[in-house]
């Protein structure tokens, strides 16, 4: 594109000439000399048919280069060849154009393939208003190897913008070094050259690149600029100090997709790959890959056809040696279901004991539970009435439940060692339950399971599709495993906007027939309105994220999207706020969780949170009433109840089993909460876990 390049459009000036006056054929002034001095090498015959056929095969042109005998000016004519067999060739004019070729002298045929220029003398014998037969010679040349192809692009809009001006068009030809864009609203030449532009390429209403660009050249007369894009790093992810591991997967993946530019379909080898981007390698003066690029549906292919599709974009290219180019692709969405697929697939190279499959022997994986402690004896007492409900529920958690669901166990030879899951609590926000491990053998297994976790969600909160704003996790706070590796990143970062941790009395509450409230109380709806009032309380008391996590606005708690997935795999999942109120003004706020019992063990999404904003008026007997009025939704005998501040359950005397922290994550700060675990994994890790796991293990013996 740029005047740099080696192309043909080198030695054509940037006006075009009529040859004639009454000519209704429009020819580029063509410079012959320059062509000549660059030629690098020769073409036979038969290659230049080759190329003549398949120029045809593509509806393609090519052009007819002529001389003007009167003044000796070179022209070139857009021509299109018919189906050649022999030396013998016919070429038609563009249709509705009439060539007069009196004074004119047919010299060669140039086909400009976008990665050479291939010249070939002819002689005409036939030459006709709307066509000419010429005779191919045996011998021709190829000129002027370009840094790059030149493609014709494909239904491509362009937003233009320096400074406070801005122009829209379209893309008409590009290479990874130019882009020319015919504006059609603003004027060319307000464009400055001495200042860098910045471009947005849109197909089908979705940006297809986005990234700076200098300004090569202005023509006024066909209001188009040709502008070169900056080859710099175009980063998506912050730097790392940590990196995932490069995987070079053995059969060799590949990246197939349709070029957005022009639609072509192009492929790569990936030769090393994370959960977050793969790195390929191109010739050089063949590159169509360009820093900023982004490709919507792109497929990553494995060995036997298996395909998962993804959004990527390219991050970076660097020159190797022998003229190749080396390029950094990111991950930018995939949707859960094939990101856990895609996950399976890099931990089971990199570790043959990891599984995130589906495929999952729930016999034992109800063992492990047990035998680690995690479902431990008074656990066990208020979950053994209803065995059947939650085997049940976990069967179709573990099959059947891919978009709100995912697990990673630790497994040898079906034996789980160690186990993590996350569930879709809120509409943008994901919960971590279930985390556990036991000793396989010498090896401790906590250390090998939290860095498969890390990688894990290392590239899951990334993708938007997934859709992933918080992540909560609820523990006790005397567990120091989690307390460690959660708590501990909260209490280091000192910013409740990016991780916050609050903490909640819990109890099984015994449902009555008591649910009348004093004269002057009432339970109403929950509004956007009273989502606000309780965002501000919330914010004097604590400062920290877990409202934003809970999803209470309106358009979210009504929103299908979430039921529709838990129905999808037969379990139900939806919550609600409703309010107490004593004579106009809130007490306190109660958010209704419901689902399927055994989603959680100790059944926190099917539960009842009680924030109580003024509990100056609150007494236990009211709170008790407004439970039993509220939980008759439930069904059962008992609910839990989870009671914020814990100061107010204390105040109240409510005899509570335990307490939770609710530690709440947004996603902003996923990089940062990665490196800060990894930075711990890394220089105390492993004296803790071997001691905490020794230590729970003689636990679990007595």
């Amino acid at each position: 594109m740029d005047g740099k390049d080696s192309t043909l459009e080198a030695f054509v000036s940037t006006d075009s000439h009529t040859l004639l006056d009454q000519s209704l054929f429009s020819a580029i002034s063509f410079n012959r000399s320059d062509l000549q001095k660059q030629s690098s090498g020769r073409i036979s015959k038969k290659k230049f048919i080759n190329a003549i056929n398949y120029v045809h095969f593509a509806g393609g042109h090519i052009y007819a280069h002529v001389n003007q005998r009167k003044g000796g000016q070179d022209f070139l004519l857009r021509v299109y060849p018919e189906p050649c067999q022999g030396s013998d060739i016919t070429c038609n004019y563009q249709e509705g154009s009439v060539f007069d070729s009196q004074g004119f002298s047919f010299r060669n045929l140039i086909i400009d393939d976008g990665r050479s220029i291939l010249c070939m003398p002819v002689e005409v014998f036939e030459i006709e208003k709307t066509h000419f037969c010429a005779k191919i010679s045996e011998q021709g040349f190829v000129f002027s190897e370009r840094q790059s192809r030149r493609f014709l692009s494909l239904m491509v809009d362009a937003r233009v913008k320096q400074g406070v001006y801005t122009a829209e068009g379209v893309l008409e030809d590009f290479s990874p070094y130019g882009f020319r864009i015919v504006l059609k609203e603003g004027d060319a030449q307000r464009f400055e050259p001495v200042k860098d532009l910045t471009i947005e390429l849109c197909k089908e209403k979705k940006i297809i690149y986005s990234g700076k660009c200098r300004l090569v050249r202005v023509d006024g007369s066909k209001n188009s600029i040709v502008m070169s894009p900056y080859q710099d790093q175009q980063r998506v992810y912050k730097k790392r100090k940590y990196r995932n591991p490069r995987l070079n997967l053995v059969p060799t993946p590949k990246i197939v997709f349709s070029y957005p530019l022009n639609g072509k379909t192009v492929s790569y080898e990936i030769f090393d790959i994370t959960q977050t981007g793969f790195s390929v390698s191109e010739t050089a003066d063949q590159s169509l890959l360009i820093p900023g690029l982004i490709i919507h549906g792109a497929s990553l292919l494995f060995s036997g056809d298996f395909k998962l599709m993804c959004d990527i974009r390219v991050v970076y290219g660097l020159k190797q040696k022998n003229n190749a180019k080396y390029f950094g692709i990111a991950i930018i969405d995939m949707d859960m279901v094939t990101y856990n697929k895609f996950f399976d697939i890099l931990s089971k190279a990199s570790d043959v004991h990891a599984n995130v499959s589906r495929e999952i022997n729930m016999e034992a994986l109800w063992q492990f539970f047990f035998e680690s402690g995690f479902i431990y004896p008074k656990k066990y007492e208020s979950l053994s009435r209803y065995n059947e409900i939650f085997k049940k529920t976990y069967d179709s958690l573990y099959h059947d439940s891919p978009e709100v669901f995912a697990n990673f166990t630790y497994q040898r030879n079906g034996v789980v060692f160690g186990h993590v899951s996350i569930i879709k609590a809120y509409e943008r926000t994901w919960m971590i339950h279930h985390l556990a491990a036991k000793p396989m053998g010498r090896k401790r297994t906590g250390l090998f399971v939290l860095n498969h976790i890390l990688n894990y969600f290392d590239g899951l909160y990334r993708m938007p599709s997934i859709g992933m704003d918080y992540m909560i996790f609820y523990f006790r706070p005397d567990n120091r495993f989690p307390d460690y590796f959660f708590g501990g990143f909260c209490r280091d970062l000192k910013n409740p906007q990016g991780c916050s941790m609050d903490q909640f009395a819990y109890y099984n509450f015994p449902l009555g027939s008591d649910c009348a409230l004093p004269a002057g109380w009432e339970i109403l709806e929950g509004s956007d309105k009273d989502v606000d009032e309780l965002s501000e309380w919330y914010d004097k008391v604590s400062g920290g994220l877990m409202i934003k996590a809970f999803c209470l606005e309106k358009h979210s708690v009504e929103s299908k999207s979430l039921e529709e997935a838990y129905s999808k795999a037969g379990l139900k999942r939806k919550y609600s706020l409703k309010k107490l109120v004593r004579e106009g003004k809130t007490r306190a706020f109660f958010l209704i969780d419901l689902s399927d019992l055994g989603v959680n063990l100790s059944d926190l999404l099917n539960s009842i949170k009680i924030l109580v904003v003024d509990g100056e008026e609150m007494s236990r007997e009211v709170l008790d009433r407004a439970v039993n009025s509220i939980g008759r939704i439930y069904g059962t005998e008992t609910v839990p109840i989870l009671v914020y501040p814990v100061a107010c359950a204390d105040t109240m005397k409510i005899n509570y089993d335990k307490k939770y922290n609710l530690w709440t994550l947004s996603s902003q700060y996923g990089d940062d909460y990665s490196e800060h675990l990894k930075a711990k994994a890394k220089f105390r890790m492993t004296k803790f876990i071997i001691h905490y796991l020794k230590t729970k293990l003689l636990r679990n013996e007595h």
